[in-house]
């Protein structure tokens, strides 16, 4: 496989060498993962908040699209592919949940809510899968929550209940599986899966709510459709098989605070491609968001391992 080191084990950010030219890799690895992320809620607020299609119909078509892509880069790979385990269940909640509470959160309480969850729940299956989290990996990971909210603290409004729920059970949904993904020691394979089963999860939903309308007498828009194949196939199916291999190199810790600046890249996209300014909020959020990484990258009192280690673990 092209640059094969990326997808073997070695220390990297997860050990306790920082070695500059070991971690390049795996730096930039994640900051291409991260601003894949960015891309991906973009698409997500553009056809969800601007109704251009149903929930229900693009969490199909997300699904489905980053699925026929996967399975035709296994097929070209030769790649077994292996049972489905619970990380589906994982990425189904997570994905469904996400497009059905976006509809009518707004991007900034969204953001906080599901970054929230995420890393709560990464920081609790730290603990469980053997690492220690230090005084200075909570201290990063309170500075990188508090500069995401000083971040959208402006555009904050108080939502609908539900919405709050359906937004921290996709937080807790992506923080599992990410927790999953420790494990992994065939990414292609187990990320094919993944997709392929959680598909055939969103076609059960989507006969299930016959959701395939907007609203009363609206059918989706041709480019509603679009961004959701888009944001299948380009900025979730490859970005999260990006993920799978990374997690085996990276602290749960770190990579729970590290999502955090996902709102920050999007934020600094649009100074960079929408001619938007970078306002002292902005700069004072981002340097808090990077302060809390910096400081998860320390190392804890032992090295991470797998939730659920083992042959074929998920």
């Amino acid at each position: 496989m092209p640059g094969d080191g990326l997808w073997r084990y070695d220390r990297g950010f997860a050990g306790t060498s920082m070695d500059l030219r070991r971690n390049l890799p795996v730096a930039s690895a994640t900051l291409l993962v991260l601003v894949g992320m960015a891309a991906n809620s973009l698409l997500a607020r553009a056809a969800l908040a601007g109704h251009l299609i149903g929930p229900t119909l693009f969490t199909l078509l997300r699904l489905a699209g980053g699925a026929v892509l996967l399975t035709v880069l296994s097929a070209i790979r030769r790649v077994p592919l292996r049972r489905p385990q619970a990380n589906v269940l994982w990425l189904f909640l997570y994905a469904a949940a996400f497009s059905y509470t976006y509809v009518v959160l707004g991007a900034a309480m969204g953001a906080l809510l599901l970054f929230f969850a995420v890393q709560l729940t990464m920081f609790v299956g730290a603990m469980i899968g053997g690492e220690r989290p230090t005084t200075a990996h909570v201290l990063g990971g309170l500075l990188a929550l508090a500069g995401l909210y000083i971040l959208v603290a402006l555009q904050l409004h108080r939502p609908a209940p539900w919405a709050v729920v359906g937004m921290l059970a996709a937080g807790l949904g992506w923080g599992l599986y990410s927790i999953g993904g420790r494990g992994v020691r065939d990414p292609l394979a187990h990320t094919t899966v993944n997709f392929l089963y959680a598909a055939l999860l969103s076609v059960g939903l989507a006969l299930l709510r016959l959701g395939w309308r907007v609203g009363p007498g609206s059918s989706p828009h041709w480019t509603g459709v679009l961004e959701a194949l888009v944001s299948g196939a380009v900025t979730s199916a490859p970005v999260y098989l990006l993920w799978y291999a990374l997690l085996p190199r990276l602290r749960t810790v770190f990579a729970a605070t590290v999502q955090l600046a996902v709102p920050v890249i999007v934020a600094m996209g649009g100074w960079a491609f929408l001619g938007e300014p970078i306002t002292a909020r902005l700069a004072v959020a981002g340097a808090l968001v990077l302060t809390g990484v910096g400081l998860t990258m320390r190392r804890t009192g032992r090295p991470p391992r797998a939730l659920n280690a083992g042959p074929g673990a998920h």
